[in-house]
């Protein structure tokens, strides 16, 4: 009898256990649904959910007129079709009221950018670099790209170059015979190796582009002219050399190197803009403060040199943000420095054990010629937001980039491009 009672019993138990057992797989198969619900929902609203770029990489105020440089995807353009999977060069004119009147889209190749604009007598002219085969989209390379462009934005003629491998332009000086590019041409990822040809790269061109002479620096995987003025009949130059070497120079309008002299250490980018005042050029960029430390442990300040004209360091200045930090461009106000760039930090929030992201803020500040901090603003937003130009006007400081911030008029998402008016104080009057 004792052995059919336990023998009942062990049923019992079992079939409780059986039931608890149908009640988790029940539970565990609906998580699992649950999940892959989700899942999809994700999937099918990020397949939804594309990006918008739109970028102003320069600008400059013609008459009572702005025109722009930059690229886009053209998602929201009224003027060119969306671009799906590549960004275009965009050439673009807003009038006193900050309103399209032409855009323009580079569309030959695959993608492209502008980096600086300019006017001249026929129209205008922009420089960048574009991508024109499926293996330069593979190794993150491009043609110097230059386009000219008539007064309504109509596309009149356009040049591709190509040194090393990968090419691309910063700058176009108008000259009284043409026009004088610079930029960079590199060998392409993953190649070693240097051009005598390449580096650093300077080039006349008639107004017809048809080229005159050319000269380059070093040859080096890395150097590259990203800002140059002409004075005094000569051209001053600054970019990078090595990886974190920033450097001045100083060429005739014929091309002849006077001089190249290097500054350590900036950040991989290294000088980005150069001003005269007086007697003395001050050159922009960012300072590594800790230059043996791990790349992601570097920290960085933003930076202004002032320099003689023969190249020599007369002050430096530097200011701190978040860790990291740069100088982008600088002009000039009536005897003052006001320089705009962008800092950053991580977001604890977003970034992952094996992925870091970053928040970026734009920052403007003013100095006194001898390199005296007079003001500074950090432009925060919860999202991302960049100062890559600005210009000095009657109102005070007006400032081009791209955010995606919602306190400049973005939806936290897509980059779109915008201007902001800053007074002389640096107190912020409008955004557009």
């Amino acid at each position: 009898m004792k052995k059919k009672d336990n023998k009942k019993k062990l049923s019992l138990e079992q079939k409780k256990i059986i039931k608890w057992l149908r009640v988790i797989i029940v539970l565990c198969v609906a998580i699992i649904v649950l999940e892959l619900g989700y899942l999809g929902i994700n999937v099918y609203l990020n397949k939804k959910n594309i990006r918008y770029i739109d970028t102003l990489n320069d600008f400059k105020q013609i008459e009572d007129y702005y025109v722009v440089a930059g690229s886009s995807d053209f998602k929201n353009s009224k003027f060119n079709d969306y671009e799906k999977e590549y960004t275009k060069a965009k050439f673009a004119k807003y009038n006193s009221d900050f309103e399209i009147e032409f855009e323009s889209a580079y569309t030959k190749g695959y993608s492209s950018y502008f980096n600086y604009v300019t006017d001249y007598d026929d129209g205008f002219i922009a420089v960048g670099g574009a991508q024109y085969s499926e293996q330069q989209v593979s190794d993150n390379a491009t043609d110097g790209l230059i386009v000219l462009y008539d007064k309504n934005g109509k596309q009149i003629d356009s040049k591709s170059v190509q040194i090393a491998g990968d090419t691309s332009f910063n700058k176009i000086l108008v000259v009284d015979d043409g026009f004088i590019v610079i930029g960079q041409s590199i060998l392409q990822n993953m190649v070693v190796g240097t051009d005598p040809n390449g580096g650093a790269v300077i080039i006349k061109y008639d107004f017809d582009l048809n080229e005159i002479w050319r000269a380059n620096y070093g040859g080096s995987k890395s150097a590259n002219f990203t800002d140059a003025i002409i004075s005094d009949n000569y051209l001053y130059l600054v970019g990078k050399d090595a990886t974190r070497y920033g450097i001045i120079a100083k060429y005739t309008l014929d091309g002849e190197a006077v001089f190249t002299k290097s500054y350590s250490y900036t950040d991989t980018v290294g000088f980005s803009s150069i001003v005269k005042m007086g007697d003395y050029f001050y050159v922009a960029g960012s300072m590594t403060t800790n230059i043996d430390a791990e790349d992601k442990d570097k920290v960085t300040e933003a930076l202004i040199v002032k320099y003689d004209c023969d190249g020599n360091k007369v002050d430096e200045v530097t200011l701190a943000y978040n860790k990291a930090a740069r100088f982008n461009e600088l002009a000039i106000d009536d005897g003052e420095l006001v320089a705009v760039g962008h800092t950053y930090k991580k977001d604890e929030d977003e970034s992952t054990d094996t992925y870091n992201v970053f928040r970026y803020s734009g920052i403007i500040a003013k100095y006194d010629q001898d390199l005296e901090l007079i003001e500074k603003k950090e432009e925060k937003g919860s999202r991302d937001t960049y100062f890559s130009s600005i210009l000095v006007n009657e109102d005070g400081y007006l400032v081009g980039g791209q955010t995606s911030s919602k306190e400049l008029g973005g939806n936290n998402k897509d980059f779109r491009v915008y201007f902001l008016q800053y007074n002389k104080d640096l107190e912020t009057e409008w955004y557009e």
